[in-house]
Parts: C-alpha cells; structure tokens; sequence
C-alpha cells in the first residue's frame, strides 16, 4: 500500500531531533546514511551534555552539502531536575541564582558559554550555505532578562546565526524565535516546534504537522534520540550504541508524514 505524504508549508522543515549526537558511542554511520542522497543535512544536537568531542557532529559538518541546523548550547532540564553533571552550566545552580549570575556576567557560567559558542564560530567558519538556528538554553527557566543576555551573546559570537529562545512554561522574548517542545506547545511565527519530551509514536502526526506547519523548523523526537532506555542515567554514561534499524524505522515514520528534501523519498 502506498504512503501517504503529508506536505508542509514552504518554509517549514521537520528533521529528527538527535539531541544526543555528541555522545561518544553515537552510531555515526548510520546517522550518515540517513541523509544519503539527499540535497540538504537538516541537522540537531545539544552541546556538551552527552559529550565534548561532538566526532560525528563534526563529520556532517564536513559535508559539502548546504546544512540547516539547530543547536542547544546548555541543558536546562538538568537544572529543574537537580541532575546536572559538573561538566555542564548549571551545574550547582538553581533558577534565580543561574540568571542573576548571568546578568552580572559571572565568568564561571558566562565562561561555559563562551566556549560553546567559540567552537561553534570555529566549526561554522568553515561551512558553506548555512542556516543556522542557536538556542542558548535547552527548555530554559532562566528569566527573561538572563534569557535575553545570552541570546545577545548568541548574536555577537555568531552574527551568521538566528538566535532562539526556548523557555520552560514562560513566554519567549519578544524579537527573537520562539521554540517550544512536546506536543502542544504555545508559539507563534517565527517558531520551531519539537516533540521532546512526547514520544512521536504516540502523537497523532498528521495533526501534528497540520498544526504546526507556520513555523520554520519541525523536530520529530524518540526517547532513543536522547539514548533514553528507562530511568534517569547521567547523560554521558547512558548507553546510546542503536543499530541502524531504529534510524531506518525513524526515517520512514518521518517519511510518512513530513515532506522536505531530506525525507521527501521513501
């Protein structure tokens, strides 16, 4: 029987949320063969969380091809969580101490940042035809003026690139885009929407995409994407070794339902 093919509006684009990508045991060769054959790589990770080498990042990036992509700098679950590891931002922070320390430029926590984005400025240097999308914090609870610093830090490190905020059960700043997660977030244009959090298989996608369709960039998301396989395990010792059936099955599922040229074949 035929799939059935769902078609977005131009300007919006649905690739798979990868957040965990940077971890050292991320099956690259199969992330590479997702996007064999196609025009564009519509690429996603969070930094430093699952690791700090980022190899299979690094060899998409190496790719001729144009790329879209969109990047968290920072883990703001771990903070509402008390789960961050020493490596990460927050680590030792809550809320109202993590904002007022960014506001007054703490160079402990302004320092994680710095060095996120200079890696980005070094790895985008060298790409061409790039659309690049920067959230700074990923399902942040910082305040809105802290938000608003690092997304000003965000647009002087990486002038090339479009600054996102993506706030947890707040609204985002006004002039930037506004990203939201799981299954019925609240934004409006210019947005980007992903599933984390709501496992995609359970979602009824075909609304999904309806619904979302005014927004730039739409995220299917698995917990496998976060190398999640029951409770919580820090991220960097989490067991993400998947085989390359799940990015096959993955990359059907989007197939069915969203349509760009990265899965507009099945």
């Amino acid at each position: 029987m035929a799939l059935v093919v769902l078609t977005l509006a131009p300007q919006a684009l649905a690739a798979p949320s990868l957040l965990a990508m940077c971890h050292k045991d991320w099956n690259c060769d199969a992330t590479v063969k997702m996007y064999r054959g196609h025009d564009t790589l519509y690429l996603s990770w969070l930094t430093n969380t699952f690791g700090d080498k980022c190899s299979c990042v690094k060899r998409l990036m190496s790719d001729a091809r144009p790329k879209v992509v969109r990047v968290h700098l920072a883990n703001g679950p771990c903070m509402r969580n008390k789960r961050c590891g020493r490596y990460e931002a927050f680590y030792g922070y809550n809320k109202v101490s993590a904002s007022r320390a960014i506001i007054r430029g703490d160079k402990k926590i302004t320092g994680y940042f710095d060095k996120q984005l200079n890696d980005l400025a070094v790895m985008f240097s060298s790409s061409t035809n790039l659309t690049c999308y920067v959230s700074p914090c990923l399902e942040c609870d910082l305040n809105e003026s802290a938000r608003r610093v690092l997304l000003n830090r965000v647009s002087a490190a990486l002038p090339q690139c479009i600054p996102v905020d993506n706030p947890h059960r707040q609204r985002c700043a006004n002039g930037y885009h506004c990203e939201g997660h799981g299954q019925a977030p609240k934004v409006s244009r210019p947005c980007i929407v992903d599933l984390d959090g709501k496992d995609g298989r359970t979602v009824d996608l075909k609304k999904w995409v309806d619904r979302y369709r005014k927004c730039d960039l739409a995220y299917y998301w698995e917990p496998w994407m976060n190398c999640i396989r029951g409770g919580f395990v820090d991220p960097r010792r989490r067991n993400c070794k998947y085989d390359s059936a799940t990015f096959i099955r993955t990359r059907r599922i989007l197939c069915r339902y969203f349509l760009h040229p990265l899965f507009g074949t099945c």
